[in-house]
């Protein structure tokens, strides 16, 4: 799963996000937005699909791997991968479960 975000330059100002089974749809949906000029950056993170313990409801849970987009010259999108790690050491895959978490 990909989740995807774009805010706009200003974050109060425009925030949209969604969630797709396929990378190229997440992309270009958040190239649409950064294009348009609607946002000043998009990100795209790999998800999996989980299930709450106290409510037994689906969710995704960010890994920690991904992109980040910026508009470039000519009206070009570039895209650069990152990996967040957590302080311990350990990957984001094994601290995402105490991190953001979106609703299925």
């Amino acid at each position: 799963m990909y989740l995807w975000t774009a805010s706009g330059h200003d974050i109060a100002s425009f925030r949209a996000a969604g969630v797709s089974d396929d990378q190229a749809r997440a992309r270009n949906a958040a190239e649409a937005l950064l294009r348009t000029g609607k946002a000043g950056t998009a990100y795209i993170e790999c998800a999996y699909t989980a299930m709450t313990t106290s409510t037994l409801s689906l969710c995704y849970v960010r890994t920690g791997i991904g992109w980040q987009a910026r508009l470039g010259q000519a009206g070009r999108v570039d895209w650069t991968p990152f990996t967040t790690v957590a302080p311990d050491g350990w990957t984001s895959d094994t601290a995402a479960t105490a991190g953001e978490v979106f609703d299925a």
